[in-house]
């Protein structure tokens, strides 16, 4: 269980630069204190649209992998971070009200 939040990536770096702006950020994730990530809710959110096939033959990680994150457990960074670029490339747009 993490103790505290910690900010990674787009969050951590825009924090550094201008504070923060949480309304901002696309994707959030928890980092814990052996460096494994989780997914925030939105990004799960996000990867709920796509299956598994499709998100392992984008990506190369394994469908596993992909399950793990699904299912709330801890990733490696670099593993997580291929998840992302694949949702910032298929991202599909919000529909409209």
């Amino acid at each position: 269980m993490a103790r505290e939040h910690r900010y990674c990536g787009k969050e951590f770096k825009r924090k550094l630069e201008q504070g923060p702006v949480d309304h901002e950020v696309e994707f959030k994730c928890k980092v814990y204190e052996n460096g494994r990530v989780v997914a925030g809710t939105e990004t799960l959110r996000q990867l709920a649209s796509f299956s598994e096939r499709q998100i392992c033959k984008r990506t190369g990680v394994h469908r596993n992998t992909i399950r793990l994150i699904r299912h709330g457990k801890g990733v490696k960074r670099s593993t997580y971070a291929k998840v992302m670029n694949f949702l910032r490339e298929n991202a599909r747009p919000a529909p409209q009200a």
